[in-house]
C-alpha cells in the first residue's frame, strides 16, 4: 500500500506538472475544479454506503457470516450507481450553466459534459474499492487508489495527447472496470444459503439498519469533503483560475507528510472494525498504537524537509507556482497534526460513535465555510491555506478528544509509548 501510495504521489505531481508546463496554472485550476465537482457529486450518491461495506464486510466475515456480502454488496451498487449516481448527474447538467457563472470561467463548460458522465462511474468505482476493503483484500484495494488513476491519466496524456478531463476520464472508466472485476473475483458464492442468513438476521443487516448506519457517515463524510473542497471552490469563485491552480499544487505537495497515514489507515479501518466486532479492546488499543506511532516516524521529517525549502519544491513546477510557498508551509502544518492524532475519525466510524463523527465535522465544516469565505478575499490563496489548516487542527484534536471521551483512547499516549487501561 505504502509502494502505491507512492507511486500515486508521483503521479499527481507529474499530471500537475505536465499540465501545469504544457496547458497552463489556469488548466490545471480548472481540472481542479471539474474534478472537486465530480468528487462531491459521487460522495453524495454514495449515500455514505460505502462506509457502511468497509465495517459490515469485516463484521461479516468476524461473525461467519460470508454468505450476505454478495446481497449487501449488490444492494450499495444498486442504489448507488444506478439509482442516486444519475439522479444527481442530472441535477448537475441543469446546473452547469449556473455554477460555470458562479466560478467565472466560460471555459469551464467544456469540462461538464466529462463531469456528468463520470458521476455514475466515479460512484462505482468509490464502492468498489471500499468493500474491497471491508474485505481486507488490500492489494487489489492498493489498485484502485486515485494515485493509479493519475499514473494512468499521464500515460493517456504522454501517449496519445489528449487533454488533462478526457484523459483522467478514461482512465476513471478504466479502474472502474477493474474494481468491479476483483470484487467479483473476491466475493464468496451465494445462493440458497445467503438468503436463509437475510431472513436470519434481518434488523442488522435489513435496509433499515443499512441507511441508519449509512446516513451518519453520509453527513460526516459530506461535511470532510466540504471541508476538503471548501478552499478550492471559494477559490474558483473569487480568484482566477490560475491561482487555483497554484493553490491545489501546494495542497498536493503538502498532502506528502500524511502519504504513510494514508496506506496505514488503509488497513486500520477494517482491523479496527473486526476487533470492535469481536470484543477485542486489547487489539484495538495495538492497533491504534502501532498506527499512529507509523505515522508520526514519517510524518515529522517530511515535514521538515517541505518547510526547509518550500519555494525550491514549488518551483518545480515553474516560477509562478513559488507565489504558493506560503500555502505549503501552512498546509504542511494542518497535515501534520492531522498524523499527530492518528486515525481518529476512522476510530469513531468504525466502533459505533458515527454521529459524534458527524457532529464534529459539521461544526468544523461550517468554520471552515466562514474561515475561507472571510480570508480569501482579503488574503487571496494564503488566506485559503491558513484557514484550511486551522480546520485541520479543529477537527483532529477535536476527535482526539471524542476518541478518549468514548473509547478511553488516547492517542497521545500512543505517541508516548503509554498503555490504555480502559476502554467502554
Amino acid at each position: 500500500m505504502l509502494a502505491v501510495k507512492l507511486i500515486g504521489a508521483a503521479s499527481a505531481y507529474a499530471l500537475a506538472w505536465w499540465v501545469s508546463r504544457y496547458e497552463g496554472p489556469a488548466a490545471y485550476g480548472r481540472f481542479e475544479l471539474a474534478l472537486t465537482v465530480l468528487t462531491m457529486a459521487a460522495m453524495a450518491s454514495r449515500l455514505g454506503l460505502d462506509g457502511v461495506l468497509v465495517k459490515w464486510m469485516a463484521s461479516t466475515s468476524v461473525k461467519g457470516v460470508q454468505e450476505i456480502q454478495w446481497p449487501l454488496v449488490l444492494r450499495v451498487v444498486a442504489m448507488t450507481g444506478l439509482v442516486a449516481a444519475p439522479l444527481l448527474a442530472c441535477v448537475i447538467w441543469y446546473a452547469a450553466p449556473s455554477l460555470t457563472l458562479w466560478l467565472g470561467d466560460p471555459l469551464l463548460a467544456t469540462t461538464w459534459p466529462w463531469v456528468v458522465a463520470g458521476i455514475p462511474i466515479f460512484t462505482i468505482w468509490g464502492v468498489s474499492s471500499e468493500a474491497l476493503r471491508g474485505l481486507s483484500r488490500m492489494r487489489s484495494y492498493a489498485l484502485l487508489q486515485p494515485g493509479i488513476v493519475a499514473a494512468v491519466a499521464v500515460g493517456i496524456m504522454v501517449i496519445m495527447g489528449l487533454g488533462v478531463v478526457p484523459a483522467y476520464a478514461y482512465s476513471l472508466g478504466a479502474s472502474t472496470a477493474l474494481g468491479l472485476t476483483l470484487l467479483v473475483l473476491s466475493l464468496p458464492k451465494t445462493g440458497e444459503a445467503a438468503r436463509r442468513q437475510m431472513r436470519v438476521f434481518p434488523a442488522e443487516w435489513g435496509w433499515q439498519s443499512m441507511l441508519s448506519t449509512g446516513w451518519p457517515m453520509l453527513l460526516g463524510s459530506a461535511m470532510f469533503l466540504v471541508m476538503s473542497w471548501t478552499d478550492t471552490l471559494l477559490l474558483g469563485h473569487f480568484l482566477e483560475e490560475d491561482q487555483v491552480g497554484i493553490y491545489r499544487v501546494a495542497f498536493r505537495m503538502a498532502a506528502v507528510v500524511t502519504l504513510v497515514q494514508a496506506a496505514v489507515n488503509s488497513y486500520a479501518a477494517p482491523l479496527f472494525a473486526e476487533r470492535h466486532a469481536s470484543g477485542d479492546d486489547k487489539g484495538l488499543r495495538a492497533i491504534l498504537r502501532q498506527t499512529t506511532r507509523l505515522n508520526v516516524a514519517f510524518s515529522l521529517p517530511a515535514f521538515v524537509i517541505l518547510v526547509a525549502a518550500p519555494r525550491w519544491w514549488m518551483g518545480w513546477f515553474g516560477e509562478v507556482f513559488v507565489t504558493g510557498s506560503a500555502c505549503l508551509v501552512w498546509l504542511g502544518l494542518g497535515q501534520v497534526v492531522n498524523a499527530l492524532c492518528g486515525p481518529v475519525m476512522y476510530l469513531l466510524n468504525m466502533t459505533g460513535h458515527e454521529r459524534s463523527a458527524q457532529r464534529i465535522l459539521w461544526f468544523v465544516a461550517l468554520c471552515n465555510l466562514v474561515l475561507n469565505a472571510w480570508a480569501i478575499p482579503r488574503f487571496g490563496i494564503t488566506g485559503a491555506a491558513v484557514s484550511t489548516a486551522l480546520s485541520m487542527v479543529l477537527w483532529n484534536v477535536a476527535a482526539a478528544f471524542a476518541v478518549k471521551r468514548l473509547l478511553g483512547l488516547s492517542v497521545w499516549d500512543a505517541i508516548r509509548g503509554g498503555e490504555n487501561t480502559t476502554t467502554t
